[in-house]
């Protein structure tokens, strides 16, 4: 593994999309900026004051330039829309080799859920509601039906909603645009969220993987119910909101020199601070920190500082502060998990599912599924032809049971999947981490926030054949944000293991966002910013807004998921994912296996197809920092989602990084098979699978329903499906060796080595 000393970041590229079109050229003929020249009025007021700032308008963005098919632009956020300004121009003076792109990362920060996401919780919760109020009527069906075209009409319905919601997309959009091939992911981090990026690129650049990066902070404020969460949560309503989207590309200043290219700015110590700091005089969401950097730039100044509002104060200074903690070459100690499905957290009955081959396959309750509003037996416009998923017993809230007592003004307000994680969270011990963090893999935008933000929406809906009353969701109080972002998911997390000063970040990389947790703790871990993280990830995928836009785009089986069969149709969504605790230079006897290494890349070629070149790459980076060869490896958990062109992609993409000479095969998994497809806790999912495996010393099954595909190229590994519980024996230098692939939409792509050393404990 090449690891390198931490050094400057070196700014080689900045682009802006500000209120009033302003971008950075812009900018560096005014000189300077002020957030006066931005201000106007929002349109709406919050605790009874007009809220005043800056708002971006993109509705005269150029799709075409940008490769966004006329059909799919009423999917595209307005988020995405000003990222890619941003990227474009902060770009635009750089030429990049293959090279290059191959290890440029995207990387993106955002707070609060868009306004395509928006729009698909208005119409879906519009269906419900109507289907609620034609409850006797005869003609219900029909006339649901009819009214899913005038929704269609007014809010637009595409194959592309789903892929058009996901915070994750905007990265995998720069990535598509610019031809580039690094990790994609999106965090949210508050208004810390351009300092989260910076941290994030400076861990990597420790390593050959990672060369440059275009990190893009992104912030829209949509509606006033969003805002009153924010004020909630001691957002000022006295200063000027400012929207804004800001790249900034990046990379080691060595690779600048090689490049030739002229740097704007050097960055040394990036470090949130405990000494307070003066506060802007604005606030900017998940732009806050970049835009105090533009201020820096123009004005000549060494450092910048800033109050966040949703974190701790910062500091950003040009030199590097040689006081920063020593980084490890030691491989992370995984030392305590717990899965998360619809059996709870209990690591036993987890592995004898897995053992015995069951799942958890069962038919949506009326609460979750509103079957005459969604379930058609054909694929149609805003429907599922589903009704089967592997769910939670429940998606109330209140439903859920926790060992330690909560207010119910606090729990109503939470997400599901928030209160699941806390569930499993009873159980794990947590030590006395001295720099500790906790990295949430989950969608960035929760129930609650897409129900205020379909609340806001309530006016645009079409007339309808009765009259639709609007949600009353509960009222706003300071629990609302928690509930609503992933930021509070790991906020509560945090405070619920006893750790209130840990740095909290939440994660989105699509079906993907659990490895790309995984790979920022690690990182952390290596550098020596973090001595303990705990990594999460879940999601609830089983809710009738996903099953309605997976609908949409064909990718759920009619039936079951079937990885590697013969005929199989796509996935079963389901609900769940894991809990991990992560330490560097652990004692052994206590670990239950070590990440050898984690890449990623981005296929960037489709948004939706995935692409087996793309995956392989993200495997060689994986191999090439790894301590292992790929004719070590013995068991490799699989993405594994059983759509025709996954599966075909993903064997082919193992071929290219994983064939091997000896007739040992490698064995192949899809823990998919057992609990569903769980989105951004898919991840988790395979992680707690394998290291049940290693704790256990076996492999478990995944049972083929019906034939197996013998359309994929098993033979030229070779690799072997087991179809029962097998031994999984030591290798010669007492190793057991063990990979894990995550694929998401948007051609997001992580790969992982993992490593169990023999002891008398194992």
């Amino acid at each position: 593994m090449s690891r390198h000393a931490p050094s400057p970041l070196a700014i080689v590229g900045i682009g802006c999309a500000l209120p009033g079109g302003t971008d950075f050229a812009t900018l560096m003929q005014q000189h300077a900026w002020r957030a006066s020249q931005f201000v106007s009025h929002f349109g709406w007021t919050v605790a009874g004051e007009p809220l005043q700032g800056g708002q971006v308008d993109t509705d005269h963005f150029d799709y075409k330039k940008f490769s966004i098919p006329p059909l799919f632009r009423k999917a595209v956020s307005r988020e995405t829309r000003m990222a890619l300004l941003s990227a474009e121009e902060a770009l635009s003076k750089l030429t990049l080799s293959d090279a290059l792109r191959d290890h440029c990362d995207q990387l993106c920060a955002t707070h609060m859920g868009s306004d395509a996401a928006y729009r698909n919780a208005t119409k879906v919760t519009a269906l419900r509601t109507l289907a609620e109020q034609l409850e006797r009527d005869e003609s219900a069906r029909s006339q649901i039906d009819a009214y899913k075209q005038a929704l269609a009409g007014t809010l637009g319905a595409t194959s592309h909603d789903r892929v058009g919601e996901m915070a994750s997309t905007i990265p995998a959009r720069i990535a598509h645009f610019a031809h580039t091939r690094g990790k994609c992911q999106t965090l949210d981090g508050g208004d810390l969220g351009g300092l989260r990026l910076l941290q994030a690129a400076q861990d990597n650049f420790r390593y050959q993987d990672s060369q440059l990066a275009v990190l893009t902070s992104i912030q829209c404020f949509h509606h006033s119910h969003q805002s009153e969460m924010l004020y909630q949560q001691g957002v000022s309503i006295q200063q000027p909101w400012l929207e804004g989207a800001i790249s900034l590309v990046v990379c080691p200043v060595a690779v600048a020199q090689q490049q030739e290219w002229p740097i704007l700015m050097q960055l040394g110590t990036i470090t949130t601070s405990d000494t307070e700091q003066a506060p802007a005089g604005y606030f900017a969401g998940a732009s806050q920190v970049f835009y105090q950097l533009l201020g820096m730039y123009l004005s000549g100044a060494s450092s910048c500082a800033g109050a966040a509002c949703l974190g701790p104060g910062w500091q950003i200074h040009t030199d590097l502060n040689c006081d920063n903690p020593a980084g490890h070459d030691t491989q992370v100690a995984i030392t305590q998990y717990r899965p998360i499905t619809a059996l709870g957290h209990d690591t036993n009955r987890f592995w004898q599912t897995l053992a015995d081959g069951d799942d958890l396959l069962r038919t949506q309750s009326a609460q979750q599924l509103n079957a005459q509003a969604f379930v058609r037996d054909t694929p149609q416009k805003l429907s599922t032809y589903i009704n089967t998923a592997m769910s939670f017993d429940s998606h109330n809230p209140l439903d859920v049971t926790l060992n330690k007592p909560m207010m119910p003004a606090k729990k109503a307000r939470l997400d599901v999947s928030q209160l699941r994680l806390l569930q499993a969270a009873q159980s794990i011990e947590i030590g006395a981490f001295k720099r500790p963090a906790v990295i949430l893999a989950c969608n960035l935008s929760l129930d609650a926030d897409r129900q205020a933000g379909a609340s806001a929406l309530w006016d645009q809906l079409p007339a309808a054949p009765t009259q639709l009353p609007q949600p009353t969701p509960p009222a706003i109080n300071r629990w609302s944000w928690y509930g609503a972002t992933g930021l509070g998911g790991a906020r509560l997390l945090a405070e619920h293991l006893g750790m209130p000063d840990a740095d909290c970040i939440a994660i989105e990389a699509a079906c993907a966002s659990s490895m790309a947790a995984l790979h920022n703790a690690v990182r952390g871990l290596q550098s020596g910013r973090y001595d303990g993280i705990v990594v999460a990830g879940i999601e609830t995928a089983t809710l009738e807004r996903d099953l309605v836009l997976c609908g949409a785009q064909m990718m759920l089986s009619a039936q079951r998921i079937r990885p590697f069969a013969k005929g199989a149709d796509g996935f079963t969504p389901g609900d769940g994912g894991g809990l991990f605790v992560l330490q560097a230079n652990f004692d052994a006897s206590h670990t239950i296996a070590h990440i050898d290494a984690i890449s990623g890349s981005c296929d960037s070629r489709s948004m939706t197809a995935p692409d087996p070149q793309g995956q392989a790459l993200a495997m060689y980076k994986t191999l090439q920092l790894a301590s292992v060869n790929p004719e070590q490896v013995q068991y490799l958990e699989t993405h594994g989602t059983g759509t025709t062109l996954g599966d075909q992609a993903e064997l082919e993409s193992l071929c290219a990084a994983y064939r091997r000479e000896h007739q040992q095969p490698l064995y192949l998994g899809s823990g998919k098979y057992n609990f569903g497809h769980c989105f951004a806790g898919a991840g988790a999912i395979s992680l707690a699978k394998m290291l049940a495996a290693l704790e256990h010393g076996s492999i478990p099954p995944t049972p083929v329903v019906g034939e197996l595909n013998d359309a994929l190229p098993f033979d030229s590994i070779p690799a072997v499906v087991p179809q029962q519980t097998k031994p999984w024996p030591w290798l010669a230098d007492k190793h057991r060796i063990g990979a894990i692939n995550a694929f998401g939409t948007g051609g997001i792509n992580y790969h992982l080595t993992l490593i169990q050393t023999h002891s008398k404990e194992s």
